[in-house]
C-alpha cells in the first residue's frame, strides 16, 4: 500500500476509543496487500489501552475473542499516512484489520497507543510484493487476451440469441448450426467444431457462470504465462475438452468455454507447482486454495448434474496443466527477454499430437 510505514519504537501508556471504518472482508484484486479477515464492515470503533485492543461494528457490537487482540501479540503495525489508514495485526495467528481513521490526528493517537515492533518475517513480506509487483509492472503492465475472449464469446451469445437459440430454454439446432461439438457430425468432416464450441453456450446462465470463472482466473494467469502464451494455452485446453468429450460420449451435443476455463485454472496451478516463489506466499495461498476450491465444486457438480460434460472439464484441465507447466517461465523480466516461439510451437504439436492419438478411434 502506497505510504505504509514499518513502526519500531515502544508505545507509551494510555487508553482511547475511536470511531473507525473497515476494509473490505476479502482482497479487491490478486495484488490487493491488506485485508481484514474478522468479519467487520462498515463503521465500528477500535478501544485501545492496557492490556488489550478490542474491535467492533454494528453487526459485532458485544465483545468477541477473535476482536480482541492482547497488546503482547500485535506486531507489525502498517500505516498509510496519506489517507489515515492503520493496519492492525497480530504477532503468530494471522488476524488482521484494515482501519480507516477518522482523521490524521486519530490516526497518530493510535498509533502511540499500540506496539510498534516489526518482526524480520514481515519485512520479507513487504519485499516479496514489492518485487512482485515490479515484476508485475514491467512483465504483464496490461492484459487483453482474456478481456478479448469474453467480448467474443459475449458477441457470439448475442447473435446466437437474435437467431433464435434461446436465453433460457435453448434450441440445440441452432448450437448445432453455430458449431457445437456434435460427435457425428465433428467425426465426420467437420473437425473445427472442437474449436468453434468453446465459443458457443447452452443460455445465459452458462455463458455469465463460465465469463465470471474466465475473468477470475485469466487475468492473473495471463499475466504469469505472457498473452500469447496464455492465448495458446487457452485454445489447446478448449481442444483438449471437446476431444475428451467425444471420447468419453461419441453422440453428444457439447458447447461451452468450461473446459478452456478448466484448463485456465490447471495452467495457473501448473505454473505455482513449477514457480512457487513467483507469487507472495500470502497470495500464493488464496490464490492456490481458490482455484482447487472452483475446480472440485464444479467437478462434484458435474457428477451430481447429469446434463453437464464433465468430460469436457476433466480434458480441459489436464490439457491446461499439460500445456501450462511446459510453458511456465520464471516471472523474472530477464526470463521474457527472449520470446522462444519455438518451445511454444512445439507444446502445441505435442499435445495435438496426443490429442490426436486419443481421438483417433473417432475418425470415420
Amino acid at each position: 500500500m502506497p505510504g505504509f510505514h514499518p513502526l519500531n519504537e515502544t508505545a507509551p501508556t494510555g487508553a482511547a476509543t475511536f470511531q473507525v471504518r473497515y476494509g473490505p472482508e476479502k482482497l479487491a484484486a490478486y495484488d490487493e496487500q491488506w485485508a481484514n479477515n474478522l468479519g467487520l464492515t462498515h463503521a465500528g470503533s477500535i478501544e485501545a489501552g492496557g492490556d488489550f485492543v478490542r474491535l467492533s461494528d454494528t453487526r459485532n457490537a458485544q465483545p468477541e475473542a477473535r476482536r480482541t487482540f492482547a497488546m503482547q501479540d500485535i506486531a507489525n503495525v502498517g500505516f498509510a499516512e496519506a489517507e489515515n489508514i492503520v493496519v492492525l495485526r497480530t504477532r503468530d495467528d494471522g488476524r488482521e484489520a484494515c482501519l480507516w481513521m477518522a482523521s490524521a490526528a486519530d490516526a497518530h493517537a493510535l498509533l502511540r497507543l499500540l506496539p510498534r515492533t516489526t518482526t524480520p518475517q514481515f519485512l520479507e513480506h513487504l519485499r516479496q510484493h514489492e518485487q512482485y509487483r515490479e515484476n508485475l509492472q514491467a512483465i504483464a503492465p496490461r492484459v487483453f487476451v482474456t478481456p478479448a475472449i469474453i467480448a467474443l464469446n459475449v458477441l457470439v451469445f448475442v447473435v446466437m440469441a437474435l437467431a433464435g437459440a434461446g436465453l433460457t430454454d435453448v434450441d440445440p439446432r441452432v448450437h448445432v448450426e453455430f458449431g457445437s461439438n456434435y460427435g457425428p457430425l465433428t467425426w465426420n468432416g467437420e473437425p473445427w467444431r472442437l474449436l468453434t464450441s468453446a465459443f458457443i453456450h447452452f443460455g445465459v446462465m452458462h455463458i455469465a457462470f463460465n465469463m465470471y470463472a474466465l475473468y477470475n482466473g485469466g487475468v492473473l494467469t495471463e499475466k504469469l504465462f505472457g498473452n500469447a502464451r496464455f492465448a495458446v494455452i487457452y485454445l489447446l485446453a478448449a481442444l483438449a475438452g471437446s476431444v475428451v468429450s467425444s471420447w468419453w460420449d461419441p453422440s453428444r451435443n457439447s458447447a461451452g468455454a468450461s473446459g478452456a476455463v478448466f484448463g485456465v485454472f490447471g495452467a495457473l496451478l501448473a505454473y505455482i507447482a513449477r514457480f512457487p516463489r513467483a507469487i507472495p506466499f500470502d497470495m500464493l495461498k488464496s490464490v492456490r486454495s481458490g482455484a482447487i476450491l472452483l475446480c472440485v465444486y464444479s467437478l462434484a457438480m458435474g457428477v451430481l448434474l447429469p446434463f453437464v460434460d464433465n468430460a469436457a472439464h476433466v480434458g480441459g484441465l489436464l490439457g491446461g496443466a499439460a500445456s501450462g507447466y511446459l510453458l511456465a517461465r520464471p516471472f523474472e523480466p530477464g526470463a521474457r527477454a527472449v520470446p522462444r516461439p519455438g518451445t511454444v510451437a512445439a507444446v502445441f504439436i505435442a499435445v495435438c499430437t496426443a490429442l490426436a492419438l486419443l481421438s483417433y478411434r473417432l475418425w470415420r
